[in-house]
């Protein structure tokens, strides 16, 4: 790997090491006599490193070629490993020292008598070996470094200019001019981009165009700024290019230059940019600013200040990479380009390597599939295209098929310096975050959320001022796909946002992370991977029934992560663990488990463990061993029944993301897990220890909880006790009472009213809930709740209340039996938009239904309603779009008056009385429906040629 790329995979951990070596010597060296003056010796070695690691970065053209800053390199990064772990391991130590101290005692004195022994001369020790050897690299780097200075030059400024920076070396500077004919793919994105140059009304604006690299923004700038159109609407044309090293003299220069045709001879700002004034000065321009990359406003706003001088209609082009630039620059919604289709990449890949010759069809068809490996990138296209111009032979084709792009020839591939340049650009702490996501397989769809989980796990995030980490976990989430590092993929089943990688930007992350990160496959053999002494995250993919764990990965006892990946089940040895110490990350969901061995409790570091989808009955309570232990994922384990009895002592757990609703009781004690945010289950228990006032203290609970066996609360103090309303970050509150066993609807009541939650709430579930009445903080003015269901709620009379609700959007009914007739009483609803009536069997009539009581009603679900013979006047529901009906037999017809224009999808299934008097031209009810966009009825939507209007 280039030295430079391998720098900035080191520069962070580094970072984050020296951050943490400071707070420790502040808060914890004082404890553990002979640390204090090693852990600060060591701070200046790391200080030394960290200055020549950052010359490596800058300096390509010093450090690059050379094997022996390549080794020094992994060198650090090996001890840089070592020594986060053995500090890792001292404040895991004394953070459970101190928790386990009783609350009379003297800290300072039981802290270091507890720990005096084992690390009085262990850790001093460690410490002066780390940092002899860092000293021994820095040294022989510091020399070599000064030598190759002498040879360049002493004058720093005489280095630069002859390409040292890096940053130059991975861009280059680009033109107006295009040959329009081998543009490939790109008339319909001209077509838009016309669209939003040629209004001549609007002032000066912005256009950016936004994607990664390589993807041919630079293309189509320069295809619609040669047009025909362009020179016919603007009055001006400028280009010019900005690329990385933001120097607005430069730039200005260029535009005027480009402008005048004419070299500008001026050197400092205000002149230079009062002559680009009095340039564009009452002329309609067309600037385009290509490759800009500072996400400075103030650099933007320097740089654009004459721009304002230019007449209206005037535009600016600007190509960029960073969604963070967009929302600096641009005046209108950015231009998102996307990839080329793999039609379009053949015709490029054939327009490079054919020429003027006549392809064999064995040929195209290997080079079809090269052109599927492009993933719809037109560099790629180019560069593979230029690879096979000179190659006849089928197998040289295939060969170039089989490589991964970064195996090919560095001298003609265009892509590695396109796509480097961005990792490049990354600060530091991003660089790390990045490259750790080459551990999934290619084609990985993930959240947001869980990845951040990962980061934080592995100490990537650094702390800043009270912020949690989870928060910027997410604002690094969010700076990589701004930068185009992660694609939107779509949303999953539970409604959330998945991501994912390009291909090419997957192949990066895995060829600079290659000697820490690897994703191993059952299907190539083991002798393709090598093992380095600094390989710390490790994927198993396996796909065959019986998979066999490589010896050589479980054993490398250096690993921080180790995530499993199995079609079919597998089993955890008593040993793999006992080898694993340093791990970080363990995943093994979806893995056929039936149980884990005791030995997992010697995983002292371990911060996230997902046992997901799995089969187990009950967990090891070793698991309780782990202190420093922040995630924990259980999700889909419907056999699991209880949880460790000494969870308590887990008080480092921040998530334990449970859906399994099954489980017969809370471990003891539970409330001691203060710092939890992610509880998706609590359930009450009647003895000390294990009722609601548990919850309590768990003040930073956040998302969604559901409290369960609500009628073991015994009265409304106790309930008052989970002080709920302290709990400002819960959005959804699941309260839920089982559903034998006699009790009083005053008790429900009473209950209910002491569970009073925060006022920003925005949705609560109500199941088995007896009460006649809903409590006062329901009609309270300041309850934003916008979401309600009421599941298998005894009595109706709690409907009148829910009215008033102010903000109310949803309201799902389910399963309410005593609910015999929709009266006026059901009625206000000033926001309601989705109302859903499911499973109410005694259900009989609904009385006249006047749209004003839901004036903003866009969805009507009614299911499972046997006894329903009616349905209201629909007509005053002026935006209801969607009418749903289902298994309603007993249903005699669609409203006399009609239907609102407004529908625009009329759903209906077993329902057969409507079904009969919606037959397609001839039912009675088919007038009522027919112009209605979208109709289907049972299961079969009715197509528009169906229909005679």
């Amino acid at each position: 790997m280039d030295s430079v790329l391998q720098a900035g995979v080191i520069s962070a951990p580094l970072q984050v090491l020296i951050d943490r070596l400071a707070t420790f010597t502040l808060q914890e060296t004082s404890l553990i006599l002979g640390v204090d003056e090693e852990v600060r010796k060591l701070q200046r070695s790391l200080e030394r490193v960290r200055a020549m690691v950052g010359h490596v970065e800058q300096d390509r053209s010093i450090f690059s070629n050379n094997e022996a800053w390549k080794l020094w390199l992994e060198d650090v990064e090996v001890l840089s490993y070592s020594a986060d772990d053995l500090l890792d391991s001292v404040l895991l130590d004394l953070s459970k020292s101190r928790a386990n101290l009783s609350a009379d005692a003297d800290e300072e004195k039981k802290v270091r008598d507890m720990i005096f022994s084992s690390f009085q001369f262990t850790v001093p020790r460690d410490i002066t070996r780390i940092r002899k050897d860092l000293e021994e690299i820095v040294k022989e780097m510091e020399s070599l470094y000064l030598t190759e200075l002498t040879k360049l030059g002493s004058d720093r400024r005489s280095i630069m200019c002859k390409g040292a920076c890096s940053s130059s070396y991975y861009s280059c500077a680009t033109s107006s001019m295009v040959d329009e004919g081998s543009v490939i793919g790109r008339s319909r994105e001209r077509d838009d981009l016309f669209r939003m140059l040629l209004d001549e009304n609007s002032d000066v604006s912005v256009v950016p165009i936004v994607g990664m690299g390589g993807i041919g923004k630079t293309t189509l700038a320069q295809l619609v700024y040669n047009d025909a159109v362009i020179e016919d609407n603007f009055t001006l044309k400028m280009w010019a290019s900005v690329s990385t090293n933001f120097d607005i003299v430069s730039i200005t220069k260029a535009i005027i230059e480009s402008g005048s045709g004419e070299k500008c001879e001026l050197s400092n700002l205000d002149p230079i940019q009062v002559k680009l004034r009095d340039l564009i000065r009452g002329k309609r321009f067309l600037l385009v600013l290509d490759d800009y990359w500072s996400e400075e406003y103030r650099d933007w706003d320097v740089l654009s200040s004459p721009f304002k001088f230019g007449a209206k209609g005037s535009r600016i082009i600007l190509t960029t990479r960073s969604i963070i630039v967009s929302q600096i620059v641009g005046t209108v919604p950015s231009y998102d380009l996307e990839c080329l289709s793999d039609e379009n990449c053949w015709e490029i890949v054939k327009q490079r390597a054919c020429s003027c010759r006549n392809l064999e069809m064995q040929l195209e068809k290997i080079g079809r599939m090269i052109a599927c490996k492009c993933k719809g990138l037109p560099l790629a296209a180019k560069t593979l295209g230029s690879m096979l111009h000179f190659k006849d032979d089928p197998a040289e084709w295939i060969s170039i098929l089989e490589s991964e792009i970064w195996d090919l020839s560095l001298e003609k591939n265009d892509i590695f310096p396109a796509l480097a340049l961005s990792y490049y650009h990354l600060p530091a702490q991003l660089k790390r975050c990045f490259i750790y996501c080459s551990i999934f397989p290619n084609n990985h769809e993930f959240e947001m959320n869980e990845l951040v989980l990962l980061w934080m796990a592995e100490g990537f995030i650094r702390p800043t001022g009270k912020m949690r980490l989870e928060d910027i976990g997410i604002d690094y989430f969010k700076g990589l796909f701004w930068r185009s590092f992660f694609q939107h993929s779509g949303v999953n089943i539970d409604g959330r946002n998945i991501y994912k990688m390009h291909d090419f930007i997957h192949s990066m992350a895995k060829f600079i992370s290659s000697h820490s990160c690897l994703c191993l496959e059952d299907h190539q053999p083991n002798q393709e991977y090598t093992f380095f002494r600094n390989t710390r995250h490790v994927s198993l993919q396996f796909r065959s029934v019986q998979p066999l764990l490589p010896k050589g990965c479980l054993w490398y006892k250096n690993l921080s992560t180790f995530r499993v990946i199995s079609a079919s089940s597998i089993e955890v040895s008593y040993d793999l663990f006992l080898k694993l110490k340093l791990l970080r990350v363990l995943d093994l969901s979806r893995t056929g488990l039936l149980e884990l061995p005791d030995s997992i409790g010697c995983l002292k570091h371990l911060r996230y463990l997902n046992l997901s989808e799995n089969g187990f009955i009950k967990l090891p309570e070793s698991l309780a061993n782990l202190f420093g232990l922040q995630t924990l994922r259980l999700e889909q384990c419907f056999k699991l029944h209880e949880l460790p009895s000494l969870m308590k002592n887990m008080v480092s757990l921040r998530h334990l993301l449970l859906d399994t609703k099954q489980l017969n009781s809370m471990p003891a004690e539970f409330g001691k897990l203060v710092n939890l945010q992610s509880l998706s289950t609590f359930i009450v228990g009647r003895n000390e220890g294990y009722g609601i006032g548990e919850l309590k203290n768990m003040r930073f609970l956040r998302g969604c909880i559901c409290i369960k066996n609500l009628e073991n609360v015994a009265n409304v103090n106790e309930a008052k006790e989970a002080m709920l309303h302290t709990k400002p970050f819960l959005d959804r509150l699941e309260l839920e009472w089982d559903d034998m066993g006699a009790r009083s609807s005053a008790s429900d009541e009473e209950i209910l009213a002491g569970l009073r939650p925060h006022e920003d709430l925005k949705e609560l579930v109500l199941t088995n809930y007896k009460g006649y009445l809903l409590p006062s903080w329901f009609s309270s003015s300041l309850c934003k709740l916008s979401s309600i269901s009421l599941q298998k709620c005894k009595n109706h009379h709690v409907l009148t209340v829910l009215g008033r609700l102010q903000h109310l959007k949803s309201l799902v009914i389910e399963d309410m039996r005593s609910w015999l007739v929709v009266d006026g009483e059901f009625s206000g609803f000033p926001s309601l938009n989705s109302l859903a009536i499911k499973d109410i069997p005694n259900l009989r009539s609904w009385e006249l239904f006047n749209g004003s009581r839901f004036p903003h009603l866009i969805i009507l679900e009614i299911d499972d309603c046997p006894m329903l013979t009616n349905l209201p006047s629909l007509l005053d529901t002026s935006s209801l779009c969607r009418l749903s009906i289902n298994r309603c037999p007993n249903i005699g017809s669609l409203p006399d008056d009609g239907l609102p224009l407004s529908l625009e999808a009329f759903i209906i299934s077993e329902c057969d009385i409507i079904k009969e008097r919606c037959r397609v031209e001839e039912g009675a009810d088919w007038y009522k429906i027919r112009s209605i966009p979208k109709i289907e009825i049972d299961y079969m939507e009715i197509d528009q040629d169906m229909r005679r209007f």
